[in-house]
């Protein structure tokens, strides 16, 4: 089956789940009786317990599940958002951050607004964050071309109603960050932001990426890929025209759900027409930076690389377990400083639909979008998540070292509840495998899990952590810091939020063979 007859069979399935493109209803949710995940844990179907594809490769070390080795480059580098200022660093007057993604990406509900002033000189296109009008549930017509730019502030309105994304947190935490840290005593003390938005609520990857998806033609819809390098020579007129240098320095993506909920839209071919080389979604966000990466240099001239900024998916409700958080653990791995794997999500308050977050954690995500994007760029280093460096097995004792941007490790039930061994699952292919009886923190960078009993020549041996809604079961079981899948295992940044938000970094979900 063709891509194209793949989205096709999607569309047929429910419109993409109810709401395909920027306007109308939402497009994220599982319909009533949607498929489920059918990829599994490590080979198994979730929610059946028959045989699956995803998983069971063996691995190098704690990395990607084909192989690729864990690089170990500029984690542990002193303090979050802290100094010296790298001497790779280049001042440009406008630096420009590209949005894309689904609903979340779009804030689906994301009322009220919070950020209504501009507290630095950040700013928005004179259309607002969001360039694209005339839309309906299937896609946009018109790119709204910007005269201008405006203070940054919230209100957009994809959905017909103001919404608070995460753009202005992004933006002013950075800001803030530059002219309290990195920057003081430059020549130029400020570094300002522009940021855009060229989302669509419920579109896959396929639709998101180069060249888009043609199952909607012959409506004129303009593609989302292609909305962003109109954004991008937009910005640059503007910016000439005030006399301004301009650079674009990272694109950020909330997206997933509809990869979760409709897998089988995988394998397809590569943007550069290569038959089936998108095999999953951890090949999709490797040719997605990529491409943006390079069409970005050509629009702009710029030798500076663009980095795609993932949040981890941790809202999906109807099956237990997700691929998709594997996938972009993957990525990360497999293309160290191209795809960063920002952050998980459970720690983060959802809306009652259990899909959507709340304008606090549209917020307070943004916050941590900042984090990692001052990491590569004022301090010119690689953004390490808190995810495993290694992983071993002696006995009965699972060893796991971290990258910890901030140590030490801590094991908070207070800000997110304990789902039972504080996140960590074991699991083998035998009849009776061990149970984990003790979780502990036994260094600053370091978790040892005790099992119940030494899994021998037990094959199949894997460790999960945040990776599984058992607590309580699926379906319908909203995610967040209480229930779903999450875990208690945390850093102790203390960087400071503008708006009162922990902003520790949390343990990335991960489904890892143990060697």
């Amino acid at each position: 089956m063709t891509a194209r007859s793949r989205i096709a069979v999607v569309v047929a399935l429910g419109g993409l789940v109810a709401g395909y493109g920027c306007g109308g209803s939402d497009g994220d949710g599982p319909p009533a009786d949607g498929p489920g995940d059918g990829t599994g844990i490590g080979g198994d179907d979730a929610s059946t317990g028959t045989t699956g594809t995803e998983g069971g490769v063996a691995e190098t070390d704690a990395g990607a599940s084909d192989g690729a080795a864990v690089v170990d480059a500029g984690v542990d580098s002193g303090p979050v958002d802290s100094g010296p200022l790298s001497p790779s660093y280049v001042h440009y007057d406008i630096n420009h951050i590209l949005s894309t993604g689904q609903s979340n990406a779009v804030s689906n509900g994301g009322t009220p607004v919070l950020s209504t002033t501009q507290p630095y000189a950040n700013v928005m296109f004179n259309t607002g964050v969001m360039t694209a009008g005339s839309c309906d549930g299937d896609g946009c017509t018109v790119y709204q071309t910007p005269a201008s730019f405006l203070p940054l502030v919230e209100g957009d309105r994809f959905f017909g109603y103001a919404v608070e994304t995460m753009s202005s947190a992004l933006a002013n935490r950075i800001t803030q960050a530059s002219r309290d840290v990195f920057l003081v005593g430059a020549p130029k003390p400020s570094h300002d932001l522009l940021v855009s938005l060229h989302a669509r609520s419920g579109n896959p990857y396929y639709c998101l990426r180069k060249g888009g998806c043609d199952w909607w033609a012959p409506k004129p819809y303009i593609r989302p890929f292609s909305e962003a390098l109109m954004q991008i020579n937009s910005a640059k007129t503007i910016a000439a025209g005030l006399g301004k240098s301009y650079v674009v320095r990272a694109v950020t993506t909330l997206h997933g759900e509809t990869d979760h909920y409709y897998p089988t839209v995988f394998p397809h071919e590569g943007t550069d027409g290569t038959p089936n080389k998108i095999k999953n979604y951890a090949d999709a966000l490797v040719e997605w930076q990529a491409d943006f990466d390079s069409s970005i240099k050509a629009a702009t001239g710029q030798t500076i690389n663009v980095p795609l900024l993932v949040a981890q998916i941790s809202g999906w409700t109807n099956v237990p377990y997700s691929a998709i958080l594997q996938h972009q653990y993957d990525a990360h791995v497999r293309a160290p400083g191209k795809v960063v794997l920002v952050t998980p999500a459970y720690m983060l308050p959802f809306q009652n639909d259990c899909l959507h977050y709340t304008p606090q954690s549209e917020r307070r995500l943004g916050e941590y979008f900042a984090k990692a994007y001052n990491r590569i760029v004022f301090q010119g280093v690689p953004w390490e998540p808190v995810r495993p460096r290694s992983l071993t097995l002696a006995g009965s004792t699972l060893t796991v070292v971290y990258f910890v941007p901030a140590p030490p490790l801590v094991l908070d039930t207070t800000r997110v509840t304990d789902p039972g061994n504080f996140g960590f699952e074991y699991a083998d292919a035998s009849a009776s495998p061990a149970t984990i009886t003790k979780v502990q923190v036994s260094a600053p960078d370091t978790v040892t899990i005790t099992l119940s009993k030494p899994p021998g020549a037990a094959t199949g041996k894997r460790l999960y952590y945040a990776a599984r809604s058992y607590n309580p079961a699926p379906p319908n079981v909203c995610p967040g810091p209480f229930q779903g899948p999450r875990g208690n295992l945390r850093d102790s940044d203390a960087t400071t939020s503008r708006h009162g938000y922990d902003l520790h970094n949390w343990g990335v979900q991960f489904n890892l063979p143990i060697p």
